[in-house]
């Protein structure tokens, strides 16, 4: 039975998740960067999160992280929020009607999102703004490096968030 004070740890965790890959993301005191490519650590974790949670939860989610992301990054303002409360019940909604709860899955998802996310970043942020050169330079040394970057982080995430779903919901 899900009491309210496991639901509490549970979703206090994940904020404290949240905050940390953060951090990690936008400070200048860690790097993760290799060559060119940057994973966003945030929207790994934020889709194996809604893996596991409902809609509104995942929604919610995808929210609050993208107005963290907005306060911190170089993009046009609301473009995380908007984006990422999008990708997150997306995300919800395909795995409660789609796919399995499982690895695959999980890595699958991350793959398709992340890609969303950069292509959608690439073209409001760089893509009218360049030469045809200088987009595919951009794409292929910086956007596709990024995504399968980024979804090599859902494989240790996807079994910590399972770990702490198993530990304070069942």
């Amino acid at each position: 039975m899900k009491s309210r004070r496991n639901i509490f740890k549970f979703r206090f965790i994940n904020v404290l998740l949240f905050a940390v890959l953060i951090f990690i993301q936008y400070s200048a005191t860690f790097s993760i960067k290799i060559s060119h490519a940057n994973p966003l650590l945030p929207l790994t974790l934020l889709v194996i999160i809604c893996m596991f949670c409902s809609e509104l939860t995942a929604a919610i989610s995808g929210l609050m992280v993208g107005i963290f992301m907005d306060a911190s990054a170089a993009t046009p303002s609301g473009f995380n929020a908007i984006v990422l409360m999008v990708i997150s019940l997306a995300v919800a909604l395909i795995i409660r009607h789609l796919f399995n709860n499982n690895i695959f899955s999980a890595i699958a998802l991350c793959l398709l999102c992340s890609t969303a996310y950069y292509l959608l970043r690439w073209g409001i942020s760089f893509a009218f703004s360049a030469s045809l050169a200088e987009n595919l330079t951009y794409l292929m040394q910086m956007v596709f490096p990024s995504v399968l970057y980024t979804s090599i982080f859902a494989v240790p995430f996807y079994y910590l968030e399972k770990k702490l779903y198993s530990t304070f919901y069942k």
